[in-house]
C-alpha cells in the first residue's frame, strides 16, 4: 500500500453516512430566449462537470493521516473512492489478477481505477484491464490476500473545491466537511424514456408523493412603470409555461442507473421531455367506445380556459390495469354539467368511468436548471434522493 499513485494521492477518510453523500451533475448550456419564448440552445461542455460533498469524521490514526495529508497535499490531485458504490468482496487470494464483483449499475469501465480497502492505513490500487458481468480483471495481481468483507471502490481523479476546516471535538477527534470536484470525465450512458408521444420522450417514471409535489405557472411579462401612471404589464407569448418539482427515491441500483442515464440523456437544459402533472386534471364520467373521438368529463372550466392551448391540450390516461394512453385534445364544448372534449384518435378500446385511474395533462419541458443534485443516503443499494425541477418549453409542433 502506497499512498501515492503516479504523484496522486488517496483520499484517506470515508464519509459519515448519517448525512449522506451528495453528487451534483451540471452540464452548460448557452441559451437564446426570444420574446415569444422560443428558445435556441448550444451545449457547452460534452458532459457534465461533477462534484462529491460529504462529511468526515476522523478520529485517533485515522486523523492524524487526514490532517498530515491535508498539510502536504490539499491543494494537489486526489484520487477519491466513489462512496455510493462500494461493494463487499469475497475473500480474494495474494497474486490473482480477477476480483469476483458485481458489475451491472457500478461505475467500473476499462481503464479506470479501483481501489480494495480494508482500513485507512491498509489497501490496494489497481487499474480495471476488462470487466465482465460477474467479474473485473487488473493490470497488476493482487498484492495480498485480502479477507472476505473488504470493499471494492471505483476511483476517480480529484480536487478539493475548497480546503475542509476542522471542527474538533477533542484532542483526537473532529469533522470536516469536504468539497470535491472530479477531474476526469464523467462517462455514462445516455438513455431517454422509450416511450415516445409526438416525437418527444415521455417522463413516465412516477415521482415520490410522500412530499409535497410543488408547480406552478411561470408567465414571460414586461413590466412597464414609469411611477407617474398605471403599471402596463404585457405577456408576449400570451401563454403559460408549466413549472413543476418531482421528487424520486430510488430503492435499488437498477433505479439509480436509469436515473442517471435519464439525466445523461436530457443534458441538463439542451434535452426536451413530456412532463405528467401526475395529478387528477380531469375526471371522465361516461363511457367512451373503442371508436369514439369524444370523452366526457366532469366540468373543469376547459372550455372557457383550456381551449386546447399548448401545455393544456396532452393528456395521459392510465388504466386501473395500468395501461396508459396519450391523446392530444383538439376541441371542447360545455355540456351542462359536463364537458365533452374531442380528441385526435379513438381510444382503440371501450372503457368505463370507474377503469379510468387518473387523467393528467402532460406539458414538454426541459429541466428548470443545468445543475441536478443527488442525495445518496446510503450506497446505491439502498436509497438515494433526487429532486427535478421541469419548466415547460415552447415548440410549435407541441
Amino acid at each position: 500500500m502506497s499512498y501515492v499513485e503516479d504523484g496522486y494521492v488517496l483520499w484517506p477518510a470515508p464519509p459519515d453516512w448519517d448525512a449522506g453523500v451528495r453528487e451534483q451533475l451540471e452540464w452548460l448550456t448557452d441559451v437564446m430566449e426570444a420574446r415569444t419564448g422560443a428558445k435556441q440552445k448550444r451545449e457547452l461542455r460534452l458532459g457534465p462537470r461533477r462534484q462529491f460533498t460529504f462529511e468526515v469524521i476522523a478520529d485517533d490514526q485515522s486523523r492524524r493521516v487526514l490532517d498530515m495529508i491535508l498539510a502536504d497535499h490539499g491543494s494537489d490531485y486526489w484520487l477519491l473512492p466513489i462512496w455510493h458504490d462500494v461493494q463487499l468482496l469475497p475473500a480474494i487470494d495474494a497474486g490473482v489478477d480477477t476480483i469476483p464483483c458485481k458489475t451491472a449499475g457500478f461505475e467500473l469501465f476499462a481503464d479506470s481505477l479501483v481501489v480494495v480497502w480494508a482500513s485507512v492505513n491498509n489497501w490496494w490500487l489497481a487499474v480495471i484491464e476488462d470487466v465482465g458481468e460477474d467479474y473485473i480483471t487488473t493490470g497488476l495481481p493482487t498484492d495480498r490476500a485480502w479477507p472476505a468483507g473488504s470493499r471494492l471502490y471505483p476511483a476517480r481523479l480529484a480536487r478539493l473545491d475548497r480546503q475542509p476546516e476542522e471542527a474538533a471535538w477533542t484532542d483526537t477527534a473532529g469533522t470536516r466537511s469536504v468539497v470535491m470536484r472530479i477531474e476526469e470525465p464523467s462517462d455514462w450512458p445516455a438513455v431517454l424514456p422509450a416511450t415516445m408521444y409526438q416525437g418527444w420522450p415521455v417522463l413516465d417514471m412516477r415521482p415520490d408523493t410522500g412530499d409535497d409535489l410543488k408547480s406552478s405557472f411561470s408567465r414571460m411579462t414586461n413590466v412597464i412603470d414609469e411611477d407617474t401612471g398605471a403599471i402596463t404589464i404585457i405577456d408576449r407569448p400570451g401563454r403559460a409555461f408549466r413549472e413543476q418539482s418531482l421528487r424520486y427515491l430510488l430503492g435499488s441500483r437498477a433505479e439509480l442507473a436509469a436515473m442517471r442515464s435519464l439525466l445523461y440523456g436530457l443534458r441538463g437544459r439542451a434535452g426536451h421531455v413530456w412532463v405528467p402533472s401526475w395529478a387528477q386534471d380531469l375526471l371522465i364520467v361516461a363511457p367512451v367506445t373503442a371508436v369514439a373521438t369524444t370523452i366526457t368529463v366532469e366540468w373543469a372550466g376547459y372550455s372557457l380556459f383550456g381551449r386546447a392551448q399548448p401545455g393544456r391540450r396532452d393528456i395521459r390516461i392510465e388504466l386501473t390495469d395500468s395501461t396508459v394512453l396519450y391523446r392530444r385534445i383538439t376541441a371542447a364544448v360545455a355540456a351542462g354539467a359536463n364537458e365533452t372534449l374531442t380528441i385526435d384518435s379513438a381510444l382503440g378500446r371501450a372503457i368505463e368511468p370507474h377503469q379510468v385511474l387518473i387523467v393528467s395533462f402532460m406539458a414538454l419541458s426541459e429541466l428548470a436548471s443545468d445543475r441536478v443534485e443527488l442525495l445518496h443516503e446510503t450506497d446505491g443499494d439502498g436509497v438515494t434522493e433526487v429532486k427535478l425541477d421541469f419548466l415547460g418549453v415552447r415548440r410549435e409542433s407541441a
